[in-house]
């Protein structure tokens, strides 16, 4: 089974950053106030010290309450999904004012602490970009008071040209794919290096399973990008769909040995034909998560395969402690019990699982 994500490891500081309200009245610019909101994330997602929760993870949480993923939400609301999330810091805020006399103001609320705190950053709207770094900074400084990050890397970093800029955040925000992929192309065109943009198009070939075009577009963000590690992953599995498993495996052997890595390591490995290493992989996986059912199961179905059938029977059995009523681990677990003699428990385990399938 694989999986299309890289889990990370539990980090001192969270941080949930949700799109910034639009209170000019000028409704052309709402598109900033995601914008704002973007900057900061792919701004904090490379610290040390605190993990930004990605805008997938925030639209993931807005899909389980019905939310629509252009809502402004309401700060209560933020707060409730800050707390469904685990976040420390919940970061809510609105932008103001006219093209000359420009403001971003951002509410940061430290959830242990109950209390809030805002960051207000003037200027120039056609300094947007700069002013967001700013406003990053500052919210960082709150998150961890001790960080070695200086403000300059921040405000002297050179910006995304606006203009890429603002291509890149409308595409994100269309539901059309076609003009989506127009307007992230468009941004790449007037900013090769755009590591958010590349990642993005990556993606959106990688739902629309043209794998090979995916690669083609994630292979061009830079080493340096923060998304790299992402993007690598994302790779993999697109090597994998090809049944291109020599890169696959090679690609998943570069990244940091987590569960969703060891896990799709070991199914690169077993398509391969090296049924060793993929099990070693599985084992790896289970020791960093003992709680997840998937390597359990594709331990017991490759010891089903390898007639070890005790192996089999006991990792069948504790995939589904974990996942429950599953009806395919049910019957490899009924053929297993057949095949050890054990025929009243594989008729039971037979019969519920043809109930639930």
């Amino acid at each position: 089974m694989l999986f299309g994500t890289v889990q990370a490891s539990a980090d001192p500081s969270t941080i949930l950053v949700f799109p910034f309200e639009n209170v000019t009245n000028d409704r052309t610019l709402d598109w900033i106030g995601e914008g704002i909101s973007q900057l900061i994330i792919e701004r904090l997602q490379p610290e040390h010290g605190i993990w930004t929760f990605s805008r997938e993870e925030r639209l993931g949480a807005f899909e389980k309450l019905g939310i629509p993923e252009t809502t402004t939400v309401s700060r209560a609301t933020a707060l409730k999904l800050g707390w469904d999330m685990g976040a420390d810091h919940v970061v809510t805020g609105r932008f103001a004012g006219t093209a000359d006399n420009f403001q971003i103001v951002a509410r940061v609320v430290d959830m242990d602490a109950g209390a809030a705190t805002e960051v207000t950053i003037e200027g120039k709207l056609q300094d947007v970009i700069p002013l967001s770094m700013s406003v990053a900074w500052r919210i960082l400084k709150k998150a961890v008071p001790d960080t070695v990050s200086p403000e300059a890397d921040y405000t002297a970093r050179p910006p995304v040209p606006r203009s890429a800029f603002e291509n890149y955040i409308r595409g994100i925000l269309t539901q059309d794919f076609q003009k989506r992929s127009e307007l992230l192309q468009t941004a790449v065109r007037l900013h090769p290096q755009y590591g958010p943009a590349l990642f993005e198009l990556g993606r959106i070939s990688h739902l629309q399973r043209d794998f090979k075009d995916s690669n083609q577009w994630l292979q061009k963000i830079p080493e340096t990008s923060y998304l790299r590690r992402q993007a690598s992953f994302l790779m993999g599995l697109n090597y994998f769909y090809l049944a291109d498993y020599a890169p696959a495996t090679t690609v998943f052997q570069t990244l940091p040995a987590v569960y969703d890595v060891l896990l799709n390591l070991g199914a690169a490995f077993s398509q391969n034909g090296d049924r060793d290493s993929a099990a070693d992989a599985w084992r790896r996986a289970i020791d960093t998560d003992s709680l997840a059912s998937d390597a359990f199961f594709n331990l017991g179905y490759l010891s089903l395969i390898k007639d070890d059938l005790e192996s089999a029977a006991r990792n069948l059995t504790e995939s589904l402690k974990l996942r429950g009523r599953d009806s395919e681990a049910l019957f490899l677990l009924g053929r297993t019990y057949e095949k050890l003699g054990r025929l009243e428990e594989s008729g039971k385990a037979i019969a519920q699982a043809s109930r639930l399938s």
